[in-house]
């Protein structure tokens, strides 16, 4: 595929499906969307499966039930995105990132060849904001976040939201964000704890839920005060579909930089697990045969 991406439209009244190849970026995608909800989903094993699918599935129902009063459950849209999937993801070759729209009258699905970060860690800024009704994927945060992503300029990968009044920080504009203190001595991962925003604060990105699934299989304390403290940090990272586990090396805010140690090794121990559960928590679409 020469272009930037395939797109599938499925229209609800006919049940017909188009498909056509776009220019369009992921972001573009989203932003000429119009109005309604979003997910976006990885592949892994070249292109194969599709990572957490069934939370995405959830986060879909939910999400269209807030917004557009949907009522369908999770098994009504793997039954519609199944053959979308096997489709667009049999003319594509290698990883891709699946952005899914869902309006009143139709859904569409954006493959774009998926690109991860690109480096190992990455910097954020802290920027004053939140999050309106974070617990939806509604379409319309894409176009309110559109102003504070011209503040995301190369080293700064992601702009983190902050209340300055009282000093909380809550989530990414395409992420969630954690901080790591230390709890006594070092002691490997086991030495620290994880700190989150609430989760009633902040969308539960699919990310950041196995994360915290981690965190309570290995015993991991997590704390929901998200106070910034920098100095008391030590080390931060970021969570999202397409970066899974990245590690923050560099705090920005205002005209102030501080560095963090972004090989903390509760935060290598959360990177490791996640990357070595992308096939277990995966769902296969496309079998060797079909590919």
């Amino acid at each position: 595929m020469s272009t930037k991406s395939l797109i599938l439209d499925y229209d609800f009244a006919s049940g017909k499906t188009c498909e056509h190849e776009s220019d369009q970026s992921a972001k573009e995608f989203m932003l000429l969307g119009g109005s309604g909800v979003y997910t976006g989903m990885r592949t892994v094993n070249n292109g194969r499966r599709v990572f957490l699918f069934d939370d995405h599935l959830q986060r879909l129902s939910n999400s269209h039930h807030q917004v557009l009063g949907g009522t369908h459950a999770p098994q009504y849209w793997r039954t519609l995105l199944m053959p979308l999937l096997k489709r667009g993801l049999s003319s594509v070759r290698g990883e891709s990132k699946i952005t899914v729209l869902v309006g009143r009258e139709c859904l569409r699905v954006q493959f774009v060849a998926l690109h991860g970060p690109s480096s190992a860690n990455c910097w954020v800024r802290l920027v004053s904001g939140h999050r309106d009704d974070p617990e939806a994927k509604d379409l319309k945060w894409v176009h309110e976040r559109e102003s504070l992503e011209q503040l995301i300029v190369a080293p700064v990968n992601e702009v983190v939201l902050v209340s300055w009044s009282t000093r909380r920080f809550y989530e990414g504009l395409s992420s969630n964000f954690f901080a790591v203190r230390r709890t006594g001595e070092a002691n490997g991962f086991r030495g620290y704890e994880l700190v989150s925003a609430p989760l009633d604060s902040v969308l539960l990105g699919t990310i950041m839920k196995l994360v915290l699934d981690i965190c309570q299989r290995d015993g991991i304390a997590v704390v929901y005060e998200p106070a910034v403290e920098l100095e008391q940090w030590a080390g931060a990272f970021v969570t999202s579909t397409s970066r899974l586990v990245l590690p923050v090396e560099r705090i920005v805010y205002g005209e102030n930089e501080q560095c963090v140690d972004a090989d903390n090794p509760l935060i290598m121990h959360l990177k490791r697990s996640v990357e070595h559960l992308t096939t277990e928590k995966s769902e296969l679409i496309i079998d060797d045969q079909n590919h």
